[in-house]
Parts: structure tokens; sequence; C-alpha cells
């Protein structure tokens, strides 16, 4: 019987040890800087915490260093649970920020009109447009929309209204044209649905012009300042002005007229990427 020489072994077991596929090794997010925060964090805060981190991608390390910037802890996290978005979250955290549709880099430049109330022709106090409103325009003209004139807004969340004041003259086809078209601030609108309104009998008076730009978030998100540096909605996008006096929640006839013309409701269905 002849012996195999021990050389040839050793390079037979080599050989299949080297042709064994070895199976990736996959290391999850670390968690443990969840139980490690302060004790305005229930149990069950904590968990939904990890939640946000596994079912919605956002980022575990981002996540664990924005926390740090708020003292209680639950501040952050109740900011979070209430938030109206992905979009949002994300801009309460700087997480992926610069891929949120509609949202530019480049520092914040107020370029909106003079905080000055501005007069129709002929003039009517009723239908002016208000000092608060008029820096949200780069500029602003009073038309009357005429009867059968359909416009359009999108709404969402806690806050926003299908009565709101903020419109446009087409229905916006994404994201983008209303986050950054007409400088819609993540954190006032969850952008699920568009409201179709439909102008009445006799006309109405709106003021139209271009959106100015706004910063991407407001206080008293921490980031707010960081975000004006590298940050910014454009603005540029045609937008309308509804005058008050059409759909005044203290005047009941004139709010359920309002009401009564919203003509459809469609729910949003835009990807969020």
């Amino acid at each position: 019987m002849r012996t195999v020489p021990i050389f040839i072994c050793l390079l037979l077991a080599a050989t299949m040890f080297c042709n064994c596929k070895q199976e990736p090794i996959i290391v999850g997010p670390n968690y443990s800087w969840i139980d490690r925060l302060d004790t305005s964090i229930s149990a069950s805060a904590r968990l939904k915490v990890k939640s946000w981190i596994d079912t919605t991608g956002l980022n575990n390390f981002i996540m664990e260093n924005t926390f740090k910037l708020y003292t209680p802890h639950k501040d952050l996290y109740t900011a979070m649970l209430n938030a109206k978005s992905i979009f949002h979250q994300r801009v309460l955290i700087d997480d992926g920020v610069d891929a949120i549709p509609g949202i530019s880099k480049g520092a914040f430049v107020a370029n909106g009109l003079p905080r000055t109330m501005i007069l129709p022709t002929p003039v009517d106090s009723t239908l002016s447009l208000p000092a608060s409103e008029a820096p949200n325009f780069v500029s602003a003209v009073d038309v009357t929309l005429a009867a059968g004139t359909k416009i359009y807004r999108v709404i969402g969340g806690s806050g926003s209204f299908p009565t709101g004041g903020y419109w446009t003259a087409t229905a916006p086809a994404n994201y983008a044209e209303i986050i950054g078209g007409t400088a819609v601030q993540p954190e006032w609108n969850a952008f699920s649905e568009l409201i179709e309104f439909t102008v009445p009998a006799g006309g109405m008076k709106v003021w139209k012009g271009k959106a100015a730009a706004q910063p991407i978030a407001s206080a008293p998100n921490k980031l707010v300042d960081a975000y004006k540096a590298k940050y910014n909605l454009a603005g540029g996008g045609d937008q309308l002005f509804v005058p008050n006096v059409y759909r005044n929640f203290a005047d009941s006839v004139a709010y359920n007229k309002f009401l009564s013309n919203i003509t459809n409701r469609t729910p949003i269905t835009w990807k969020k990427n």
C-alpha cells in the first residue's frame, strides 16, 4: 500500500480551505446609546427611537449625535414623534437633508417684499396683502380670478387646512414644486392631500406672484442657524394668496361658502425619492 506524502496532504487541505465560500459578517447598528438616554425617555419611547432607525432608514449615528443637543432628550423625541413626514424628521436631525426634493444647497438669502401691507386697486383694505404675508412674495399683484377658475393647494398634518391662504394656479406634480418652488418648509406640511377649489360666481380677488426664498426650518429646531449657512428653499414658483375675507374662520357664512367650493380632494401618491 502506497503512502501519500505529507506535503501533498497539506496542499490538498489548504486548497479545500481556500475554496470554502466565506459568508459575509453583517453588523447591525449599535443601539447601546439609546439605553443611555436620560430618564425623560420611557422604555416604550426608546423602542420607538429604535423603530425609526429600523423602519424609516434614518441614520443611527446621526440620530445619536442630535439627541446630544437636546436637554431633556424628550424634547427631540417629541418633535420626532409629532413630525409631519419623513422629510420633517430628516430636517430635525440633518439626515439626508440635501436629498429632500426641492431643498437647495447654498446659504439662505431673504428676497421677499418688505413687511408692509399692500393695497389692491381699487383700494379695499379687506382685500389687501397683509404685512405678515408680503415677505413671502418676491413680487405680487392683485388679480381677479374668473368664476369657474380652478386653483390648488397641498395640505397634510396638524395646522394645515384646506382653507389656508396659499394656492397655485396649476396642480403641482411633485414634492419639489411645493417644497422648493413655493418654499414650503417640511415642518409646515405633511404633503398628503391635493385640494382643488373652484372660484364661485362673481369671481375672486387674489394676490399673484413669485414665492420668496425661505430657510428650510424654524426654531425650536436646534440646527436652524447651521442650516441657514448651507441650505435654502429657493422659491421662484408662482403662487396665489387668497385674502382672509373669503375664508374667515370667524365668519361662518364666508367660511362655509369657501368650503362648499372645494370641488376635489385627492390623496397624494408621489414617490418620496
